[in-house]
């Protein structure tokens, strides 16, 4: 299933079945850094509403996706500073993380990252831990963090061939210098004979609304519609709705 990259994405995991939850909060969740200035440097906020302290280790990674839609993540630790990196953080109480771009100054096209903010197993004091009131779920924030290119070009373009299996896919790129999203993504596949099928919802799966990452791809790959089985040679008209706004 493909990531979505509107929203932080919250992973929780089991420890141990005890009554305490220890959660935080972590804003901002979508960030544009500049390459350089005031604005390559970004402050973020975690608030810990529990009764408890929480540990939070935090670090950046670069994104990337592949055709199908599949996120992979690469380390990204030359590339931002991070102050506090890790953190204990006091029942009721909140802490500002500053994070500073330190990559390349000269951007083309946009770079595209994830601050991730991880709490980390913490026991506060054996008090507690008789108790048996220690760290049962660990909640993941992974935002998002773009760095901002010198000249803003939103451009997608679509091609469509036939696959060994006799399947048509179609490959969507971004050749623009900004991601785009896929919202409200309409997709039709035009023949030589005049003959036109548009692509429903289901065909279409996740990659409506999808997050198209600078320079990446992605692709729909459906069986040829029966309308177009006379046709041979095809075209795409496709159309989104999405203006980038740093």
């Amino acid at each position: 299933m493909r990531k979505k990259t509107l929203f932080a994405l919250v992973l929780t995991i089991m420890f141990l079945l005890t009554p305490s939850v220890f959660a935080y909060q972590l804003s901002p969740l979508n960030v544009t850094y500049d390459p350089t200035g005031s604005n390559s440097q970004k402050v973020y906020t975690i608030i810990n509403d529990s009764d408890s302290p929480i540990a939070i280790e935090l670090k950046a990674v670069k994104r990337n996706i592949d055709l199908d839609g599949q996120e992979y993540l690469e380390d990204a630790s030359n590339y931002f500073q991070i102050q506090p990196a890790k953190t204990i953080i006091k029942p009721q109480s909140s802490q500002l993380i500053r994070v500073q771009y330190r990559g390349p100054k000269a951007i083309t096209k946009e770079q595209s990252f994830r601050i991730i903010s991880e709490q980390i197993p913490f026991s506060s004091g054996a008090s507690q831990q008789e108790k048996g009131q220690m760290i049962n779920f660990l909640f993941v924030y992974s935002t998002s963090a773009y760095v901002k290119p010198s000249r803003i070009i939103e451009k997608v373009e679509a091609s469509i061939s036939e696959t060994s299996e006799g399947k048509l896919e179609i490959i969507f790129e971004n050749t623009g210098s900004v991601h785009q999203m896929l919202n409200d993504l309409k997709v039709t596949i035009k023949g030589d004979s005049g003959a036109q099928y548009t692509l429903t919802d289901d065909e279409m799966g996740d990659i409506k609304g999808a997050n198209l990452l600078c320079s990446s791809k992605l692709r729909i790959i459906i069986p040829r519609p029966d309308v177009l089985s006379a046709s041979d040679n095809l075209s795409v008209d496709f159309s989104y709705n999405y203006r980038y706004s740093s």
